[in-house]
């Protein structure tokens, strides 16, 4: 713009110039033509670009480090042309902070349409939010700029990659589904499986006596009824990090479906539960096929960025619902995170904590690779990256 400005005002001068040392009216006419062009450009600019209409397309998910394809729709619903519209597509990962930005420039005619693709990729997994905001349109002859306003955003989930591994340590060697069809933690009152075995205590019911081991040790002994669960494994995934650490973030990701997809190829019956964003409210999904899996993890990515503290826990409580888990499992990446310590008067607990530092209590530690387990060979990977995720039992 600046080299439009110095050429008009080059002109301009010129033809002054002109008209004084020759006193010809021809120059007289340019120079007062040219002046008028000028005023004329500049009255217009005041209302080019108020009525412009912005749509973004974007897919709905994509793949970590694949280009992906999007468009920026812009429609001028004024009859004044657009002549030179430019401004910035941002984008952000919010589960990572990766940012960035695209330029954008288009002009439109009147009641005009314009479509500009541009090509999107993320190194990491995540949600990739894409805005433009604030941009600025030229005069006919690129002199004059004004700044316009518009708002629209679009997101798309960038997926993790896809990996195998063996999860068993989470729920114990002597794991076996029979046996967590049934609390172990607190008493209920289903005849068909005992939860404890204890002394008489008034106000016991006399048909809980346990008539043979009462003769046996010549004391009242009573048996406890158990408390049937409805599923075995309820796992809660937290996507806020105070300070969104990608190695955590990815290794989150990345840790919640390898142990979806390794718990449902071992039948073992697993329900996730997520914040979602859209309603405000935490989302449990029974894990039966890949389309479940593929949903959870979609809402897990969606919802980073939009919270200010761990919600997963405590939208759970407020609302646990009526189904009954033995076991639960908090995966976090945000190294301060506490929420575990209040699901610990509802079953077994086990916490999985991507980076940080581990528990003092013994525990598992494993050192988590991306993307090595990829099958494309020509998928980007950050093979040379890891995190620490450690594992442990809450007491």
């Amino acid at each position: 713009m600046m080299k439009s400005r110095l050429i008009w005002l080059l002109w301009l001068a010129g033809m002054a110039a002109a008209s004084v040392f020759t006193g010809e009216y021809l120059y007289m006419a340019l120079l007062l033509i040219s002046c008028v062009a000028f005023v004329m450009s500049g009255i217009l600019l005041i209302c080019t670009g108020r009525k412009l209409q912005v749509q973004i397309k974007l897919p709905r998910a994509a793949e970590r480090g694949r280009e992906f394809t999007g468009e920026l729709q812009v429609r001028n619903l004024s009859a004044i042309p657009v002549f030179a519209g430019k401004g910035k597509l941002w984008w952000e990962n919010t589960l990572t902070g990766e940012k960035g930005w695209l330029p954008i420039s288009f002009s439109l005619q009147s009641k005009g349409k314009q479509i500009i693709e541009f090509q999107g990729e993320s190194r990491w997994c995540g949600c990739v939010a894409f805005t433009f905001g604030k941009w600025y349109c030229q005069d006919l002859f690129h002199i004059f700029s004004g700044k316009r306003q518009t708002k629209e955003s679009r997101e798309v989930v960038v997926m993790p990659d896809r990996q195998k591994k063996s999860f068993s340590f989470l729920l114990g060697e002597s794991f076996d589904m029979e046996s967590f069809r049934y609390s172990g933690m607190r008493p209920g009152d289903d005849p068909g499986e005992t939860y404890d075995i204890r002394s008489y205590r008034p106000g016991d019911n006399i048909r809980q006596i346990h008539w043979k081991l009462t003769g046996k040790l010549d004391d009242v002994m009573i048996r406890e009824k158990s408390y049937p669960v409805d599923d075995t494994v309820l796992l809660l995934a937290e996507s806020f990090q105070k300070d969104r650490n990608p190695l955590r973030a990815e290794a989150a990701a990345e840790v919640f479906a390898a142990i979806l997809e390794d718990f449902m190829e071992r039948k073992i019956s697993c329900q996730a539960g997520v914040f979602d964003r859209s309603a405000g409210r935490i989302h449990i999904q029974k894990i039966g096929t890949r389309e479940d899996l593929e949903r959870v993890l979609y809402l897990f990515l969606q919802s980073t960025g939009t919270k200010d503290e761990p919600v997963v826990v405590r939208k759970y409580l407020e609302n646990p619902g009526t189904v009954r888990f033995a076991e639960y499992i908090y995966l976090t990446g945000e190294p301060e995170d506490i929420s575990a310590q209040f699901l610990k008067n509802r079953g077994q607990v086990t916490v999985l904590k991507c980076g940080g530092k581990g528990s003092d209590s013994e525990g598992v530690q494993i050192t988590w690779k991306f993307g090595l387990q990829c099958q494309d060979k020509n998928k980007k990977q950050n093979t040379d990256s890891s995190c620490p995720v450690f594992c442990w039992k809450l007491d």
